[in-house]
This record gives C-alpha cells, structure tokens and sequence, in this order.
C-alpha cells in the first residue's frame, strides 16, 4: 500500500474537485460531476482520516458518499493516485486549474474561456482581457473583464516573477519607502530591472545612507545578509536586495550590482567612485547602457524612443480593439507620431470579430474618411492575416492586393511539429502580400512557450524574399526576443517595433520593444519604423504584393 505523506481526506478531496472540474470541461454526466464535489465537501468536512474511513468501512455510511466515490477512495489509500483524475488531467493543459485561482471565476465561466476561446491558462486569460475578447462573451462582459483582469495582476505578483511593466511599479512604490528613510542620500535601482529585462525575478536597489539607515531597513523588514545586503521577502511582492553603501562607493557598488556578472567580470577590478561614470573613466572604457550589457556592445547611433516615427500593428474596434480608427489616430498624433499602420484581425479569427471581406471594403471608407479629417496622421490601410496549417493566409489574393501592408501572424495550430511548423512559416513568407511576419515565436511571458520552429531556415527564407519581422512591443509578448534580434538585424531583415495595441494607451507600449532592441544593442537605421512618413510610403510601395 502506497502511504504518501499528503495521503488524507483533505488531499482526497482536492482531487474530487479537479475530477469535477475536469469533467466539466469535458462535459461528463452532470450526476456523476455533482457526486464528486459534493463527496469532496463532506469528507473535507469530515475530521477523520481517509484511511481509517476505508479500513473500517465506515466511508460507506457516510451520507452523500456513493459508491463510485468509495471506490475512488479505496484506490487512492491503496494504490496514492486516481487513474480517472490522471486520465482527466492529462487531457487538459496543465495551467488549466490557474483559472480557478481569479475570484469570481468558477467552474462554469472557466468552462466556457476554455470552450469558447480556448483559453487555458492565467497568462492566456490576462492577453485576452487586454484584447477584449471576454467583452462579447456571454456571462462575462466589459466589467467582469476588467475585475478578472485586476483580479489576474494581483495573482501574478504573488508568483515570484513579474513582467517589466509589473515590476517598474513595484520598483517604485520600494524605491519611494527606501527614500524616506531616515539617513539616505541617493537610491537607484539596480540589478534585471536596470538592464530592463523582460522578465524581473527581484528587485535590487544601491542605497547611500547614514548608520541610522540600516536600523529603518531592519525595522522595514528586511534582513542582513553575510555579503553585506538587506533581504526582504514577501509573498505578495517581488523578492527585494538592497545593497547599503557610503556615497563614496555608491557608483562602483551600482555597476557591480547592474550586472550581469560576466560583463562586470570583464572590467577587472572596479575603483572606488561615487557615480559609475567615474569608474568607466578610471578604467579608460566606453560607457555602456545598462540595457546593453548584457550583450556587452551596442551600436554608436543606438536607437532611442524619440527615433520611432510611426507604427504599425493597429486594432481598432473593427475587430478586437476598444477604440474607433478615429480615437487612434487622435492618439497617434498627440504623440508626435507621423503615421500609423491599422491592422485588424482577419476572417479566421472569427473570437476576435475578424473582418470578412464585405467588411475590409467598409472599412477602407472609414480609413478615407478619417485620413481626409486627419491629414497630419497618415493612415496604411493593413491586415493582420492569420497564416492557416498550411502557409495560406486567409483572404484571396484580390483582396489581399488592396491592403497597403499584411501582418502574417500564427494565432492558432501551436503545436504543430517543428517541421511542419517551419514549412508553414516559410511558406507565407513567400507569399507576396506578406509584409511583415508577426509576433515571432507566439510566446506569452511567463505564460506560454514559443512554438517549435527552424529559426535559421525561416531567417533565410525572410532574407531570401525581402520579408520583414515584427518585434512585438506587447509587454506580454516582447517577441522576437531581445537575445536573437542582433542575428536577424545581421541578415540585412527588416525589423519594425510594433505595439500590437488594441487601445490608444497600448500605442505607449512601443517603448517597451525599443528597450527591447536597446538590449540587443541596435541602431536606429536597423528599424523599419524610424523612417518618415515619406520614407515609410516609398518603401511599401516598393512591397506591396511583392
């Protein structure tokens, strides 16, 4: 007889639950589902152990606990596992149960995310919160969608890990707690989220301070460490490192803890100074953004914000997106921007309200009728086209031909193998409506793996057809990631930092695909979208349907 340590009436009645869970989703015989949950509260509720309710046989006078719930018991005190719940389970991502953890969602609104839009997961519920698609859903709506979403961010910062944006306000709220006190001069961050990484797994700070500052650290609950940091660590928060130094060394302290240690490494020993600066002009070396060094270079004319002239990657509410064309522009335009590239979801992507082909030519009028209202703002009329199994995008060539670029992007069929997954890749990059190949690999950060596909042979196939690929500045996204983008930037590919926005606030989110391409140390000129409106014009004619 199998004896694990969790092996009890409360450990039994977690796995009655997911069986009723999981056999919802798969629609089993709704007696048999209402027989495991209710078995689940009343042996939960029942204070002796599962095993001596087995070998005494008193489980089968238990009120509510019919046979087949005996029988599950039985072979759970026997054997330390449930064959039915592991067949259930493993029809069934494994982050499917995540879907039960966001309060207000139960069974029956977890069945239908996943039967309605195959969501199965947190990160893959968080993204279709921030597309909308829960909106038109029916039990959900616009304001369940914004409580999930709520709901969905305090969870994940729970988890240890946090996404940038997550973790720059976490940072600040630490960095306004450590300026406050008593005794500090000078707080900076350090560590991933000075190198700005997409994903932060801690935060660390170099704080300047007086002796009296260490007794507000302990008393803030942080803990001395024997290398002379302060840790705190919560559950509801990121871990926090903070490193307390004399002004004299807080700028060699800060480059040490900037990381990442092979570059520091490289440097030799570090001086003494008071800001890094000084110690890249001890050391007689050029300074380099923190972004970059983890790659260690970057180009003399690195691309900053201010060089992005316009984007693409557009939804409005013509398909999945919360504003109208008109709102976007408006938008695009208050920041500067000197055109925008609209691209909805086409027909496949019918959960997102994709656009049929009656519905492009109603919407090419509005694009005239908007472009004419706002002529400052140059609006490319684009698609966002779904790449079916096979390499097809899912309009015709003649309609394909109208669109002033396309967005070829893989939403569905993940999990093909490699090789087919390559061939379907190559395959629209051959296509000669293709513009642009969008979010790279179809990761979601701390969500969802990329799909498995041959980079290099893609890569060529881009190279070869004068194909370009979108960085998707989604800061779920952030894909292609920063650590291939010099190699695909070396093959001469077009690389455009696109917001993938479905909002006007989402056009601010291409900030974070130039941090991105700042990591991987490109220059402006290795950036489609630093080109001006005249520029931009010329150069898709020149690809237009090509």
């Amino acid at each position: 007889m199998v004896e694990p340590a969790n092996m009890n009436s409360e450990s039994l009645s977690s796995i009655l639950r997911e069986m009723a869970f999981l056999g919802e989703l798969q629609e089993e015989n709704p007696f048999k589902l209402r027989a495991w949950a209710n078995s689940a509260r009343i042996l939960e509720e029942d204070s002796r152990d599962v095993k001596d309710l087995v070998a005494s046989g008193e489980i089968a006078s238990i009120a509510g606990v019919g046979k087949g719930t005996q029988a599950i018991a039985k072979e759970f005190v026997e054997t330390g596992r449930v064959q039915e719940h592991e067949a259930l389970r493993a029809a069934f991502p494994a982050t499917i149960f995540e879907l039960l953890e966001v309060p207000g969602l139960g069974p029956k609104k977890a069945k239908a995310l996943y039967k309605e839009l195959g969501i199965g997961g947190l990160s893959e519920l968080e993204y279709a919160c921030q597309e909308n698609r829960l909106t038109e859903l029916k039990g959900f709506g616009a304001k369940t969608q914004s409580s999930i979403l709520l709901n969905i961010q305090k969870l994940k910062s729970n988890r240890g890990k946090a996404i940038l944006p997550a973790a720059l306000i976490q940072a600040d709220d630490v960095q306004e707690e450590l300026e406050a006190l008593s005794g500090v001069e000078l707080v900076e961050v350090s560590g991933e989220l000075r190198r700005l990484n997409e994903v932060i797994s801690a935060l660390d700070f170099v704080v300047a301070g007086a002796p009296e500052t260490e007794a507000g650290l302990l008393e803030a609950g942080f803990v001395g460490l024997d290398d002379g940091s302060y840790r705190r660590v919560r559950a509801d928060s990121l871990t926090v490192t903070v490193w307390l130094v004399e002004v004299e060394e807080f700028g060699s302290k800060l480059l040490e803890t900037t990381g990442p240690a092979k570059y520091v490494e490289s440097l030799g020993p570090i001086p003494n100074a008071a800001r890094e600066m000084e110690v890249y002009q001890e050391l007689n070396i050029r300074f380099l953004p923190p972004e970059c060094r983890d790659v260690g270079a970057c180009a003399e004319d690195l691309l900053v914000e201010g060089d992005i002239k316009g984007v693409f990657h557009l939804h409005t509410n013509w398909s999945d997106g919360r504003h109208t064309l008109e709102e976007m522009v408006i938008a695009a335009k208050e920041q500067g921007l000197e055109y925008i590239g609209l691209s909805d979801h086409s027909q496949t992507a019918f959960y997102a309200n994709g656009l049929t082909n009656e519905r492009v030519a109603q919407q090419k009028a509005e694009v005239a009728r908007v472009q004419e209202k706002y002529p400052e703002v140059r609006i490319f009329h684009g698609i966002e086209s779904d790449i079916l199994a096979d390499g097809s995008l899912d309009f015709p060539d003649e309609v394909l031909k109208e669109f002033d670029f396309v967005i070829a992007s893989v939403h569905g069929q993940m999990k093909m193998n490699r090789e087919d997954m390559t061939r379907r890749l190559v395959k629209v990059l051959e296509h000669p409506a293709t513009t642009w190949l969008g979010h790279w690999t179809g990761r979601l950060l701390l969500g969802r793996e990329g799909f498995d596909f041959d980079h290099e042979e893609v890569l060529r196939a881009a190279a070869a057809n004068g194909k370009g690929i979108e960085l998707n500045a989604n800061p779920y996204r952030l894909d292609m990631d920063w650590r291939e983008a010099g190699a695909v930037a070396a093959k001469n590919i077009s690389i455009g930092i696109f917001p993938d926005a479905h909002s006007t606030g989402g056009l601010a989110d291409v900030k974070y695909g130039v941090w991105m391409a700042r990591k991987a140390g490109l220059s402006k000129g290795q950036i489609v979208n630093t080109k001006t409106r005249g520029e931009m014009e010329a150069w898709l004619q020149q690809r237009k349907f090509r």
